[in-house]
């Protein structure tokens, strides 16, 4: 859980590194909201992600959910983009809120990437990928035996909840990503620190 609300409309910059302490993907957001299941944030066409070596526009609108509880950061992604996953969790250590109220963004969204992921293509496949990046990861990097056994029971865990299309993962996170894509950049900017309608025009 957060230190303080994060505003709708604030940025957020999410920050990935490796175990071995190696930079991963980084990309900026803004804060859609906060319900039951944690921060939601929104991505748009023309955002980019990157890592060394690779920066990638997906093409499409995209939310982020950050829980407020549990060992992973989760994506739903609107079809017509170069991505093939409607949903992508990376399985990671605990996600950490950084606030610096001088810095720009304000707020800093930190993980360690451990490697699993769980994902559920547009054609409904779902499953685990990555196992062997996170066996050879976990030998050469030396993951303590415990964080590797709750990583493993993270994976299987969110791949069952997938599955049985468990909220987030049935309703709650598409109900997200249809906001997002009603929204325009500028109208979701524009509620930081105001209070009223949210907007309702058509993302551009």
């Amino acid at each position: 859980m957060v230190d303080s609300p994060i505003e709708p409309g604030a940025a957020v910059a999410l920050r990935f590194t490796k175990y071995d302490g190696s930079r991963h993907w980084e990309y900026d957001l803004l804060a859609l909201g906060v319900d039951s299941s944690g921060v939601w944030l929104g991505g748009w066409p023309g955002d980019l992600c990157s890592r060394p070596g690779k920066v990638i526009d997906p093409g499409a609108h995209w939310v982020t959910l950050i829980p407020h509880l549990g060992d992973w950061v989760a994506t739903w992604n609107a079809p017509g983009g170069v991505l093939g996953a409607a949903l992508y969790i990376d399985v990671t250590d605990s996600p950490r809120w950084v606030r610096d109220p001088t810095g720009e963004p304000e707020w800093t969204l930190a993980a360690v990437d451990l490697d699993l992921d769980v994902v559920r293509r547009f054609t409904g496949q779902a499953y685990i990928d990555d196992e062997d990046e996170f066996e050879e990861h976990r030998v050469g990097w030396g993951y303590p035996d415990g964080l590797a056994r709750r990583a493993r029971e993270t994976a299987d865990a969110l791949l069952a909840a997938v599955l049985a299309h468990a909220e987030p993962f049935g309703e709650v996170g598409t109900a997200w990503l249809t906001r997002c894509r009603e929204w325009t950049r500028l109208e979701v900017a524009g509620r930081r620190g105001r209070r009223g309608p949210e907007p309702s025009g058509r993302c551009r």
